[in-house]
């Protein structure tokens, strides 16, 4: 089991690219850009109801967007994961959280009390002095 998961402990590993606070500030923006996202799409869904005009443009739009940030959503918890200290069990947590609508807010709010609560020491990666 060990030698299956080694790709990715080195992969893992090797994304620590940004100190701890730098990296919650990036998680928090586009958690929360998921959450605008789909209130963007939310809204374009009421719209169409009301039978507005030009809805069928207004939806591809608004799902357009939403799902270019839910990619880059999940490709950013991959990005800072590791200079999160964040195991795979609560990156799963992270992108499950953005499936439900604004449960990216929600996670972020429940991970910012876990922080404080349980402060943890994640060393700047090589060469952040500089």
């Amino acid at each position: 089991m060990a030698r299956l998961a080694a790709p990715f402990v080195w992969v893992y590993n090797k994304t620590h690219w940004f100190t701890d606070a730098e990296a919650w500030g990036i998680f928090r923006f586009f958690a929360i850009g998921e959450a605008a996202t789909w209130a963007l799409l939310i809204s374009a869904i009421i719209y169409r109801r009301l039978g507005l005009p030009e809805a069928p443009s207004v939806i591809s739009f608004a799902g357009h967007i939403h799902g270019m940030m839910m990619v880059f959503y999940c490709i950013i918890i991959v990005v800072v994961a590791r200079s999160m200290q964040w195991g795979i069990v609560r990156m799963v947590m992270a992108v499950a959280a953005g499936v439900p609508p604004f449960g990216s807010i929600i996670f972020e709010q429940l991970m910012a009390r876990y922080r404080k609560k349980r402060p943890v020491y994640v060393a700047p990666p090589v060469g952040a002095e500089d």
